[in-house]
């Protein structure tokens, strides 16, 4: 009996390094939801529990609570990890990332604390814009912000991104900066935005005090002609879009109910889908040729880009219900006859009617629903 125990101690550091066994998964896999539940705390207790274990039984686990409707059911699990498995707990970044996402879906947690807590702890900017913009979408300008400046140093030194990243990182935040001081401050001067945007240095952009102007609706859109719009040079053309989509945003907010926050998730998804100073194709014959999105590119956008949901499904939906509304703008201001917008109007709500689908990547139940309504009611006849 004596000799056993030196080998029972041999066994189990190999299996520490190996995670849970193979057979746990497929106890698991197998399982009802309850008894799910149970595993996943009971693997919090196996020495070989790790950071892998954390993901992939996380994962498993949150699937079925959400197809069973039982999303919240996913914190408990998280609350005996972090009681009887430290280490894992605080090291796999997933776990934070859950803990954001039961904040915006359940009454009443911390959504500031536990964005703030992802990124000081990842400085993953994918993962904060994303958790971000879903805040933005609801409104919740407060927790964006504090999360995306917290992440910012670790994200301005990141020498793996993409300098578009970075660019598209900063522009974020810096609207947030922008939205979340109207909202305390209606009458917010350029010189206390700057004050608020300082620790960009010259990463602000360039736009920013025209940004205040016409987002707030202080200084409307100059109203160009067709032919204006047409002899614009393409640098010219461009910071005109840009002017008359940050006029539109007061649009949004007035006519739509949109909250601050919602209206910036336009950019820079909107302008990918505007034709630019090519029009359709090159030929450009009407103002719509320019500012109506194409519909081949519309629909390379519904039906090719399915796996961009999840990266950044808020921004994709806050897309996708603003172009009725888009098209009805440029409709008032003239640059849209009543024809030229049914007849657009008519094959976009058609191709559109894929996206509440994909949108179910977004781990929000309430913006695929939203998703449908919008659809169901947007379309041209009815």
């Amino acid at each position: 009996m004596g000799n056993e125990r030196p080998d029972e101690e041999a066994l189990r550091e190999p299996l520490e390094e190996a995670g849970l066994p193979l057979t746990f998964y497929e106890r698991l896999h197998a399982a009802s939801v309850d008894e799910k539940l149970v595993l996943a705390r009971e693997a919090a207790g196996h020495p070989g529990f790790d950071e892998e274990d954390a993901f992939e039984v996380g994962s498993h686990v949150e699937e079925a609570l959400n197809q069973a409707g039982r999303y919240a059911e996913l914190e408990g699990v998280l609350d005996v990890w972090k009681e009887r498995a430290p280490r894992v707990y605080e090291s796999e970044p997933a776990v934070r990332t859950w803990r954001v996402e039961l904040a915006l879906r359940l009454p009443g947690r911390d959504v500031k604390g536990a964005l703030v807590s992802l990124a000081r702890r990842t400085g993953d900017a994918a993962l904060v814009s994303r958790l971000a913009e879903w805040c933005l979408y609801r409104g919740r300008l407060h927790e964006a912000r504090a999360g995306l400046l917290e992440a910012w140093p670790q994200v301005r030194e990141d020498e793996t991104l993409a300098e578009w990243t970075r660019v598209d990182y900063v522009t974020r935040a810096v609207l947030t900066c922008m939205d979340a001081g109207l909202r305390e401050e209606p009458g917010l001067s350029l010189e206390r935005l700057n004050e608020q945007l300082s620790l960009f240095d010259r990463a602000v952009p360039h736009w920013v005090a025209q940004g205040l102007e016409l987002r707030t609706g202080r200084r409307p859109w100059v109203r160009r002609e067709g032919s204006a719009l047409f002899d614009l040079a393409p640098e010219a053309f461009f910071d005109e879009q840009r002017a008359l989509v940050m006029t539109f945003e007061t649009e949004l907010r007035v006519r739509q109910g949109w909250p601050w926050g919602r209206t910036q998730l336009l950019y820079p998804e909107l302008f990918h889908l505007l034709p630019g100073p090519m029009g359709h194709g090159g030929v450009v014959k009407r103002p719509l040729h320019l500012l109506l999105p194409g519909l081949t590119d519309l629909e390379h956008w519904v039906r090719g880009l399915g796996d961009e949901r999840a990266l950044h499904p808020h921004v994709h939906a806050a897309t996708a219900l603003a172009l009725r509304p888009w098209g009805e703008y440029l409709h008032r201001l003239g640059l849209v006859d009543d024809s030229e917008l049914a007849e657009w109007w008519e094959r976009a709500w058609e191709l559109l009617s894929a996206l509440p689908e994909q949108l179910a990547a977004a781990n929000d139940p309430l913006l695929v629903e939203e998703a449908h309504r919008f659809l169901r009611a947007g379309w041209p006849h009815g």
